[in-house]
């Protein structure tokens, strides 16, 4: 049995692949998110002259980015990507054998001939 079984959900969930726009705001939130810990961290750290405190903090934006970042969530979805329909008649041209540049040329020539 799958192990995805017990959970449609959760398959669903794994299935999915994240979307152009949702990479760049999930990269974006993942560098605003560990600055702004390292910022802070750095902040008390500081005034407490501790530097555990500013590596906790550190550690803590990473993990706290991790999860929001790392999983294919949803959110990080709303802009799927819609692809060009598949043209079969490029699927034919590329089963012909290989002509010469040449005959090629003179080929496109004639049919822009003939359109005109």
């Amino acid at each position: 049995p799958s192990p995805h079984a017990a959970a449609p959900e959760l398959s669903a969930l794994l299935a999915r692949s994240m979307d152009f726009k949702g990479q760049f705001w999930c990269e974006r939130f993942f560098q605003v998110l560990v600055v702004l810990f390292g910022l802070a961290g750095f902040a008390v750290g500081y005034m407490k002259q501790d530097f555990r405190v500013t590596f906790q903090f550190l550690s803590a934006g990473g993990g706290i980015s991790a999860v929001i970042c790392l999983p294919d969530w949803p959110w990080w979805n709303r802009n799927p990507v819609s692809w060009i329909p598949y043209d079969s008649e490029e699927e034919e041209e590329e089963e012909e054998p290989a002509k010469p540049k040449k005959e090629k040329n003179k080929e496109k020539k004639k049919k822009s001939q003939k359109a005109q």
